[in-house]
This record gives structure tokens, sequence and C-alpha cells, in this order.
């Protein structure tokens, strides 16, 4: 399931019908994953219990894969350095503002407003980075992120850097990854380790990145606060919204079976 605007509510915290719920799964014998757009940092807005409570975490919208019982790394893909490099260059010399974001690494090229009130939520403050010298970028970085001077940065992407791509994650900011990555991805590697099969993965979301997981696994819900183009993609849209514990009105029909289908 993803986080934001699906398994947790607007100020980042889960409902307690919704974590009894996923306890009640995980009891029945299912496994549950939080898969989303957050990095390492941005998962610090969430109670450590709340955080913890799934089995696995697929972050960076599929590029990461994260046993959660040890905290062991099972998949990390990352921009080859070059590209990095150069994209940091880019906006370092155009004054675009561009988050570096890997691991718990977290640093900006101009701080905004609207970067600082996310920074205080999150409890760190990024480093503000004035040169390439002073960037993250020489082993390669999980990705990056982008608020403000979206166009351009977009544009460069689309023209220069094959080896990224970008998406929409909220509105007003993009996600930056290695080509290839995406939410379904990472959610079919960890299905694939853990020999379950597609017909057998209910995923849940609500944004236009959530969208391949719900056209690809056996049963895809939206709840009901989902952008329109996610409800279209959607098996099942849910009564309740992020705000009112719709994971536990999937888990509850799924415990009763009314999930159980042979597959698309």
């Amino acid at each position: 399931m993803d986080l934001d605007g699906t398994a947790v509510r607007d100020d980042y915290s889960m409902g307690e019908l919704s974590r009894k719920a996923i306890e009640d799964a995980k009891e029945a014998g299912h496994i549950v994953v939080f898969v989303s757009g957050r990095r390492d940092i941005d998962m610090l807005t969430m109670h450590e219990d709340e955080a913890q409570c799934a089995n696995y975490q697929i972050l960076n919208n599929g590029g990461k894969i994260l046993r959660q019982d040890d905290r062991t790394i099972l998949h990390n893909e990352l921009i080859a350095p070059e590209s990095c490099r150069k994209l940091i260059q880019y906006c370092l010399d155009r004054d675009l503002q561009l988050q570096i974001c890997s691991s718990l690494t977290w640093q900006v090229t101009i701080m905004t407003e609207r970067t600082m009130e996310y920074a205080r939520d999150v409890g760190v403050i990024p480093k503000i980075v004035r040169s390439l010298e002073e960037a993250k970028w020489r082993e390669g970085l999980e990705g990056f992120m982008a608020t403000r001077d979206l166009e351009l940065i977009e544009k460069y992407i689309d023209e220069e850097l094959p080896a990224m791509y970008y998406v929409n994650s909220e509105p007003g900011c993009i996600d930056i990854m290695p080509t290839g990555v995406t939410k379904w991805n990472g959610v079919s590697k960890l299905a694939k380790q853990l020999h379950i099969p597609r017909e057998d993965i209910i995923a849940v979301g609500n944004y236009f990145n959530d969208i391949d997981m719900l056209k690809h696994a056996g049963v895809g819900v939206a709840v009901a606060n989902s952008l329109d183009p996610v409800k279209k993609a959607a098996d099942y849209i849910t009564k309740n919204d992020n705000n009112n514990d719709a994971v536990a009105e999937i888990i509850e029909m799924m415990l009763k079976g009314d999930f159980d289908i042979s597959g698309k």
C-alpha cells in the first residue's frame, strides 16, 4: 500500500483502526508492504511504531526494498554518478532548486519556504550546497526531488539524461529516479523473492505514481480520495478516504475473502 494519501492521514499519522487492521493481517499470515515515493528521510514524519508496522518498506517509488525486522536492504537502485553530476551542475549553474536525496542524506541547491516548512515536519534541516564539490554524488544517488523550476528540470532530463526519469508524486513535486524504477517493479521484485504470485497481490494507492501497481497487481484498490485516473485503473474504490481508515476497510474485506479472485 502507498503511504501518503492512502495509508496515512493528511497529518502523516495512521488511524488506530488501520494500524490494528495491519496487525490483524500479519497475524493471519499476510505480508504487509508500504510502497512509497518517500525516501528514508521522509519516513521520519511517521511515528516509529507506525513506520515499522509493515513487514517490508519499498521506498523511492520502487527503487529501494527494506526488510523491516532487521532493516536489511534487499535491493537498491542508484542513478549513475556521471548523470548525478550533470543534473546537479545544471541546477547550480541556473539557480534551480534541486533536492539531493539518498539514504539519510538530504541536500538542497536552494532553500525555499515550502522546503523549510517540510523540513520542520521532518525535524531535519537539509544542507544547502552551493558547489558541485559540496554535493554528494560520487557513488551514485538514490534520487532527487524538485518542487520548483519543474519545467526546466524536466526538459533537461528528457533531452540529456536517459539514465533517469521523473514522476509526479504530489501536486507541484516530481521525484527523479533511475530509469526503469517504478512501484510495480519494486513490488514484483519483492514478490519474486517471497514466491508470491501476482494474483495474490493487492495494491492500494491514490496518485499517479500508484497507477502502474494497481494495473498489474491481482487486485488494484483506489482509496476514496484518489485522483480520477487512479480510480479508473482500480478494480475497487473504497468508501472511506485516507483520513477515515480506508486501509482498515480494505483489510477487513481481504480477511473475509472479498478479493479472492483468479486474477485479471
